[in-house]
Parts: structure tokens; sequence; C-alpha cells
């Protein structure tokens, strides 16, 4: 499992630990809510859950079919399955905490997920990219592939509502950032007026500048946060 603070099961996953109508994505997000979603490429499939419903679609939504969402058994610390029939033929829904990318956006997602129906097994990503992001503070270790200076520290937190916020060295700022289905955006911020020494405000000129540039995201292997530019140039590297 990629190794997170404070890490917690995510998504579908954690309906094992609350109630079948309900779940959470991130902190603050609305626990009774119910919704979740899934899918995968060659070939293309999606699942997705509102309420106490699942729905898997196939052959890009040629092939639908709707069914309760099954008792789930757990199992091991990071694998719930949901098992039930469809139209005669078994279905398992196996849903792991762990990150999963897309292979076609290159989107990582909280979760893998493989469903079984009969002899067919389709094998995806699920859950909401934002809760990666979310419920922590990043302290910034890179930037534009240069280590930062020891003090004071550069800090990253992404908050539920789409606003991002921390200190940039010597000022603290404010900003928005968006999630579109292949990439992340982060939008000119606001930041407090003071001033520090002419290295520090460098680098925070030099951090604020780079956020602008951020076009995507990944989660490497030891958990670290790596924003990407365009060019998909790693341009600022953070750990949780």
């Amino acid at each position: 499992m990629t190794a997170r603070s404070g890490a917690v099961l995510h998504g579908f996953a954690a309906l094992l630990a609350c109630s079948v109508a309900g779940f959470v994505w991130t902190p603050g997000a609305t626990a009774s809510s119910g919704q979740w979603r899934a899918g995968g490429h060659e070939p293309s499939w999606s699942l997705s859950r509102t309420g106490g419903e699942m729905t898997l679609e196939t052959d890009f939504g040629a092939n639908r079919v709707s069914f309760a969402v099954p008792p789930a058994a757990k199992g091991d610390d990071q694998m719930v399955r949901y098992v039930t029939s469809v139209g005669g033929q078994p279905l398992e829904v196996a849903v792991k905490s762990e990150v999963c990318v897309d292979t076609m956006t290159g989107m990582p997602r909280p979760e893998q997920v493989t469903v079984t129906l009969g002899k067919k097994k389709l094998t995806g990503c699920g859950g909401d990219p934002a809760s990666l992001l979310q419920g922590r503070e990043w302290t910034v270790a890179r930037l534009a592939g240069q280590p930062v200076l020891p003090v004071p520290r550069i800090t990253l937190t992404f908050a539920t509502d789409g606003s991002v916020s921390g200190l940039g060295s010597c000022n603290r700022f404010n900003a928005g950032y968006t999630m579109t289905g292949e990439g992340l955006s982060i939008s000119k911020g606001m930041s407090s007026m003071m001033a520090c020494e002419e290295p520090v405000m460098k680098q925070e000129q030099l951090f604020l500048e780079l956020l602008e540039r951020v076009s995507r995201f990944s989660i490497a292997a030891d958990g670290a946060l790596i924003l990407h530019s365009d060019g998909d140039r790693t341009i600022i590297t953070a750990t949780p």
C-alpha cells in the first residue's frame, strides 16, 4: 500500500466501517451521500453507487444492469469484497484501498477495483482523486528539482471546498484548485505581505509561480505528492 500519514479506508471500502447507507470520501464530506464511482478501460466499464443501488455499465454504456448493494465481506486489512448474482451469473466487486492510476488519463485514484461477472474480469480504479490530496498537510521538499531551504517550511493543505492554503515560506497564501477528469489546476492566489530575508523571498516567489503551472498530480510509492507542469515536468514534491 502507498504510505500516507493518517491513512484511512477510502471510498467504497469505507462501507465496511460505516453503514451500507453511506460513507465518507474525505473529512467534511457528506456521510449519507452514498455516492461512489469506479471504472476501467480495454474493455471500457464503469461501476457507480448511489444510495443502496449499484449500476454496472460495459461496452461504453451499451450494456447496463442495476442491483442492490450487496453485503460487505472483509478480505484483508485493505480489501473489501461484495458478492451477489446478476441475471443468474455470480458477481463480485473487490475494492482495495491502494493508489491506482487510470491507464488512459494518468489520474491517480484511492482504490484498485476488480469486478468479476461470471467468467469476465474487469479491472480499474475507483474513488475520488481529490481524497488523495485532502485531509493532511503537505510539506514541500523540492521545487523545480532542487531541495528547499530547511527553514521556514513551505506547506500545502487542500480543503474539500476547493481551496488550497499554507505557508509559502515567508507569507501565508490562499488559492483555489480545480480537479478535472485528467488533471489538477491551481489558480493565482493571495498572500500576506510580510518581508523576509532575500533567499526566503526568492523561494516563496518561485513556489507561488510554480503552483500556477500545475497541470496534474501523482502519488509516489513512498506517499509523496508530485505536482507536474504541462510538459510533465516535476515542479513540486511534497511529503505528508
